[in-house]
């Protein structure tokens, strides 16, 4: 089972656990166009596809790895699988 599965079965309980999940999938879908436009914004912003690690410095280390973390789980929930990210991250870019 995923952790973020069971993270939710342990909070919610299995009804409500499944029901938030299919929520993640329904609205934050690839397939979706803006579930897709969301999911862009948030794999630039938490670096989904770079290192979370800065040298010299643990605290900023900490936080990207924090907000990368975040993206993961939201990712999971949503059925996005880590070869999605860079595209995500590029389509956010190339809009500029």
């Amino acid at each position: 089972m995923k952790a973020g599965i069971a993270w939710l079965l342990r909070l919610h309980g299995r009804s409500r656990a499944l029901r938030v999940a299919a929520a993640y999938r329904e609205m934050l879908s690839v397939e979706n166009a803006l579930g897709r436009l969301i999911l862009s914004d948030l794999a630039h912003y938490c670096r989904a596809g770079q290192s979370s690690f800065v040298a010299g410095d643990p605290h900023q280390t900490a936080f990207n790895e924090g907000a990368r973390d975040v993206f993961l789980h939201i990712a999971e929930m949503s059925g996005i699988v880590p070869m999605d990210f860079t595209g995500l991250v590029e389509e956010v870019i190339d809009e500029r």
